[in-house]
């Protein structure tokens, strides 16, 4: 029975993996990287099965050796078709090579592929000899109960190395100057891509894949962060126009998904002027795309309390103008934030009055949604913290001499 049972277990897992595939190029709606992932798990579940034969000494028959060779050799062509394809390798890798998807497949491939074709030859072989259980069959199952554990261990080395890497870019950020971006974007151009888990980085860098922005390395994020952080960023001084250039490449070839408030709130002083902040900080209105973030506003507010009445208020005040549309931006903050914690504050409510129900539920329910609990906090929505915005609006009155109601 369990012979006739294997072939059709999978035949179906081949027969899921085609057609799942199928649907995701369906018309223009296409999902790159579905058929790959679909065939690298129909890989997986295939070399499970090949264990579960093995154990039984299914494949003595030689009925049972040519159904699983041949179901081995199309997993194999479908994995190869799939990763043939362009869009399935961008879609399932979505980035240069590298990253854990990557190292995943890889090993995972080297592992199993091997495995599903030559252990069913060598357990028909062995026994049809009257040997032994052939040792390499033994090896190949450890080494797939190892993958996992193996994956946790490269896991936790690639935190120790991108936490080296960003420690040494931050080092370099917040050493910037005046003059020296130029040398810091050639250092950034140089930079390798590093092979996921690992210290080793490419041969040659690496370009990403169409469609998809490069994996962030921890030099690059350190970097980033250490350019904000740097008093070239901090300083009042405007940068030169060769300066400020070079810090927009930075900001757009490398720089793209990390926070930079202050380099973003340092290019936007150093543009302002009087009778024109509308057009720097809401350029297509106070609703639409460009509006300057809640993030930055804060830090603009702070360099025009300590340095703005010498340049951006003539005659010792600001202009109406100006202070209106500050006016509005914080006033549209502080009603966001305002709704905000009100809605923080419901949901603790809503919480608590849980917590109490379900403390009187039986045990079941309540070990589940403990258990839901604490997913929700480890992946759920944040506190709603600082800045308070409600202060902002009477700061706002108070910029340039203006008159505190």
């Amino acid at each position: 029975m369990l012979t006739r049972r294997l072939p059709q277990a999978c035949l179906l897992l081949v027969l899921c993996a085609l057609s799942a595939a199928a649907q995701a190029s369906y018309g223009q709606m296409r999902l790159d990287g579905i058929g790959l992932l679909l065939a690298l798990m129909l890989t997986v579940a295939c070399g499970v099965i090949v264990d579960v034969a093995l154990l039984a000494r299914l494949f003595r028959h030689r009925a049972a050796l040519v159904t699983g060779l041949g179901i081995a050799v199309a997993i194999l062509l479908l994995l190869v078709g799939m990763a043939a394809s362009p869009g399935e390798r961008a879609g399932f890798f979505k980035g240069p090579p590298g990253g854990a998807s990557l190292v995943v497949a890889v090993l995972t491939c080297a592992v199993f592929l091997p495995f599903i074709v030559l252990a069913p030859l060598a357990q028909y072989r062995a026994l049809r000899e009257g040997r032994r259980w052939p040792r390499g069959l033994t090896a190949g199952m450890v080494l797939q109960v190892a993958l996992l554990p193996g994956f946790f261990v490269l896991a936790h080395t690639e935190a120790h190395f991108w936490q080296e890497e960003y420690a040494a870019g931050l080092a370099v950020g917040r050493g910037a100057s005046a003059g020296e971006l130029g040398g810091i974007l050639v250092r950034a151009e140089q930079q390798r891509e590093r092979l996921w888990g690992t210290g080793w980085t490419y041969a040659r860098h690496q370009e990403p894949s169409r469609g998809h922005a490069p994996r962030l390395s921890g030099w690059i994020t350190g970097l980033a962060r250490g350019v904000d952080a740097s008093p070239l960023i901090a300083a009042n001084e405007p940068l030169r126009e060769a300066d400020r250039v070079l810090l927009r490449e930075l900001m757009e070839r490398h720089f793209a998904g990390v926070a930079m408030p202050m380099i973003t709130a340092k290019l936007l002083w150093d543009a302002l002027e009087p009778g024109n902040f509308s057009g720097q900080l809401a350029p297509h209105g106070l609703n639409e795309r460009g509006v300057v973030s809640e993030e930055v506003l804060p830090l603009l507010l702070d360099r025009l309390e300590a340095n703005g009445e010498a340049r951006l208020c003539p005659g010792g005040r600001m202009m109406d103008a100006d202070r209106d549309v500050l006016m509005q931006l914080v006033v549209a903050r502080a009603q966001a934030h305002a709704e905000a914690k009100e809605r923080e504050l419901k949901a603790t409510i809503d919480a608590k009055r849980t917590a109490r129900e379900m403390a009187e539920a039986p045990a079941p329910y309540r070990l589940l949604w403990e258990a839901a609990n604490a997913l929700g906090e480890a992946y759920g929505g944040q506190a709603v913290v600082a800045p308070d915005w409600s202060g902002f609006p009477r700061r706002v009155e108070g910029l340039c001499g203006g008159q505190l109601s």
